[in-house]
């Protein structure tokens, strides 16, 4: 059972990282928006912004760990423990892009770890 705990939260922690690569470089470039050069362009500027390649990079590889969970382990396990991403992308918000965490949130983010506690012991 701690395999795929360890592998799980790995394989979610690379998916949260690669997504947080996205908004890092969707920050640098002003956002994701029509632009004076249309659609295509501001696509183009995306795509190569190095932030965005690489979190492309980082959720390729995570695609490949996931697959490998679910080839060897239940979904109704694999999914619910990768719901830990809600635990990541509430520690990126407050210490990367310093976005006020609400209690609400944490509150939810709790509840979630407690239903994949519940899971676990299953």
């Amino acid at each position: 059972m701690i395999k795929i705990v360890i592998l799980s939260t790995f394989t979610t922690l690379l998916i949260t990282s690669g997504q947080v690569l996205w908004k890092l470089g969707l920050n640098r470039i002003g956002g994701f928006y029509l632009s004076e050069y249309g659609l295509f362009g501001n696509l183009f500027r995306i795509l190569t912004n190095p932030f965005v390649i690489a979190g492309f990079v980082v959720y390729i590889i995570a695609t490949g760990f996931f697959m490998f969970l679910l080839s060897k382990f239940d979904i109704s396990l694999v999914i619910p423990i990768s719901s830990v991403s809600f635990v990541f992308s509430l520690i990126a918000g407050a210490y990367i892009f310093h976005e006020q965490i609400s209690l609400t949130r944490v509150t939810g983010v709790f509840v979630i770890i407690t239903g994949i506690l519940m899971v676990l012991k299953n």
